[in-house]
């Protein structure tokens, strides 16, 4: 195992690269010895031929005798991977690694090369993906510290990020709005009252897009700051239900061995543009931990409290705490499980739209043959508010399921993104109707993470 992260370190063997050229005819006495070797033998001769300089002499003795069995086909595109490389075609290395990841995403040498060399093209964010699943194949902790160092190169020499999206949105709930079409009032003298059409439920088709620019510097060996900002936006074919928002964030780092400990600030800005949407802005302040546990486990921990002022409705102005942690664990470099847990205390002056919120998750990744990679994710969240509805006569309590699976093709490279297409299913269950609803929702868009 040790060759897989021997090889992330080994960037000099790149350096001075030339042209293609032809492949060199073996001598017969090479010829002779290749021949009486087993299959496995060829492949470690041809990976230190490919890694030494003598590539040349690999692609001749691979063109001659191309590798077969069981696992010939990966074998092969692997080595011609590592000869392209020592060409100087990285994006050719790059492609050939891909393929045989997508037939066999357990290939932990390929995924290394792989992230090695999309390092090289200054193709960070999927470089950082594939070092992340590298982390479960670590067969001790001083193998972890050496791709976490990789991980920290990568963010060094790149200080300044700026990611963007656009994916379409079609919704069958664009408003989150109720699935019923009355409500009972025991407060009104028991009468059955109609739900607008507003407060129903309307679809739609739109896109989401954004964008997000980031910012680290370390300061000497034990603190980093991280400077963040964003901005996004849902745009509807009617104009009523789209929402603008934005969020900034500044963060002083204690680093630890495998994580951090962070303290500093966060504020977000919400804007609806129709007259039943409440805009808001918050701030406040937010610590948050993040610690590698074992190379296979990592936990995140945050906590924010913020003070939240709505411009058109001052009696939803209040606070919000929001406690979140979740642990990740990774059985291999090709399949990741995760747990989460949250808590939400929301309060504004008005008593019946206080409320409490216990959530708990669970997410899978796992990268599938052909290609294709899963992604689950599962969300429970129970709501309970803090007084009597005016109108309901109850208080009330909602119960939220939340679903998500996305499908990625991580072999298709457009222009070094991956398409993905993502569905997510809302059940909202409350006891009073004006608040029950599904939704189901589609997204295409583009990922790094492939």
């Amino acid at each position: 195992m040790r060759i897989v992260f021997c090889a992330l370190s080994c960037l000099a063997l790149i350096s001075g690269l030339g042209l293609a050229a032809k492949p060199v005819e073996p001598s017969p006495q090479q010829i002779s010895e290749y021949e009486a070797s087993t299959e496995s033998t060829r492949v470690k001769l041809l990976m230190k031929l490919a890694k030494s300089g003598q590539h040349e002499l690999a692609a001749g003795l691979l063109k001659r005798y191309p590798l077969s069995g069981k696992f010939g086909k990966n074998r092969q595109l692997f080595i011609e991977g590592l000869i392209l490389k020592a060409r100087g075609n990285l994006t050719g290395a790059a492609k050939n690694y891909r393929a045989a990841l997508a037939d066999d995403p357990s290939l932990t040498l390929v995924r290394a090369e792989l992230a090695q060399t999309l390092f090289l093209l200054q193709e960070d964010e999927s470089a950082k993906h594939h070092l992340n699943l590298l982390m479960a194949e670590a067969p001790n902790e001083y193998e972890a510290q050496g791709i976490r160092a990789f991980i920290d190169t990568i963010d060094a020499r790149r200080p300044f990020t700026f990611n963007a999206y656009v994916s379409g949105a079609p919704s069958t709930n664009v408003n989150n709005g109720s699935s019923k079409t009355t409500i009972y009032s025991p407060l009104w003298g028991g009468v059955v009252m109609d739900i607008d059409d507003d407060s129903r439920e309307q679809s739609g088709i739109g896109f989401s897009t954004g964008l997000s620019a980031g910012y680290s510097h370390r300061l000497g060996n034990d603190f980093s700051v991280v400077l963040g900002g964003g901005f996004n936006a849902s745009i509807y074919d009617d104009s009523d239900y789209n929402v603008f928002g934005a969020s900034q964030s500044a963060e002083l780092r204690y680093l630890l061995d495998g994580g951090f400990l962070g303290a500093g600030a966060v504020a977000s800005e919400n804007l609806k543009n129709d007259e039943l949407g409440l805009s808001y802005y918050s701030y406040g302040p937010r610590v948050s931990l993040q610690k590698a546990l074992s190379p296979q486990d990592r936990i995140n921990l945050s906590t924010v409290y913020e003070w939240r002022t709505y411009p058109d409705t001052s009696t939803s102005d209040g606070t919000a705490l929001m406690i979140d942690g979740s642990w990740n664990h990774a059985f291999d470099s090709s399949l990741t499980a995760s747990l989460n847990a949250g808590y939400d205390r929301v309060e504004m002056e008005v008593n019946f739209t206080s409320y409490e919120t216990y959530s708990g998750g669970f997410g899978l990744y796992k990268e599938l043959p052909e290609g294709i990679t899963v992604d689950l994710n599962g969300e429970v969240r129970f709501s309970e508010f803090d007084a009597i509805h005016p109108i309901a006569g109850v208080v009330r309590e909602d119960l939220r399921l939340i679903g998500t699976v996305a499908l990625t093709k991580r072999d298709f490279n457009i222009w070094g993104y991956a398409p993905a297409l993502e569905y997510t299913y809302v059940h909202n269950d409350s006891n009073i109707s004006l608040y029950e609803f599904d939704s189901h929702a589609v997204d295409f868009k583009l990922s790094k993470d492939f």
